[in-house]
């Protein structure tokens, strides 16, 4: 079974500023990874879960799109 090295810690988002921060924690090493955006008005329509699950998508992509720039020669 594969071992899950990172979790989401903590997802908050301000619906006033529509900002968003996602906390990632490894499990192995305790690093952690805030990730900040904002998200569009149409997104905030969205049931709470909903709006986890696509503030958790969307700081996923932002870490392997920066990733991908770090790892790139």
């Amino acid at each position: 079974m594969r071992k899950k090295l990172w979790s989401f810690d903590t997802v908050l988002v301000d619906l006033e500023d529509r900002d968003v921060t996602v906390k990632l924690v490894h499990g192995m090493s305790l690093t952690e990874i805030t990730v900040q955006f904002r998200i569009s008005e149409s997104s905030l329509n969205a049931s709470t879960l909903s709006l986890r699950r696509h503030a958790e998508a969307l700081a996923i992509h932002n870490i392997l799109d920066l990733a991908s720039f770090l790892d790139a020669p």
